[in-house]
């Protein structure tokens, strides 16, 4: 299987974890280079699915949410309100390391 494969499958099963209140993760892509990430987003009570993009930046203890794009405005915008600079600690060395396979 190939790393992107792989990148993507293992990011898709992290954030539905998470994600679960609100809908289904369906498809991500995750772009090291340019530090952003693509998901198709199945948004409980919407009828169709959503693409929403994450620009984002690895620090050496904190994976950091820069912004958010969405093809419905106002929920980049919600999102950009709540989430965006948001830090996450990555600070234990498996968080470290599932990360650096991810990213």
């Amino acid at each position: 299987m190939p790393l992107d494969a792989i990148r993507s499958m293992g990011a898709k099963m992290y954030l539905n974890k998470y994600f679960e209140d609100f809908g289904e993760v369906i498809e991500v892509e995750v772009e090291p280079k340019s530090n952003m990430a693509t998901m198709l987003v199945q948004l409980k009570g919407e009828a169709v699915p959503l693409w929403l993009k994450v620009d984002y930046r690895v620090e050496p203890d904190a994976f950091v949410v820069v912004h958010f794009r969405c093809e419905r405005e106002w929920i980049g915008n919600a999102l950009n309100r709540f989430l965006g600079g948001k830090r996450f600690d990555i600070s234990s060395s498996l968080t470290q390391t599932v990360l650096n396979l991810l990213l």
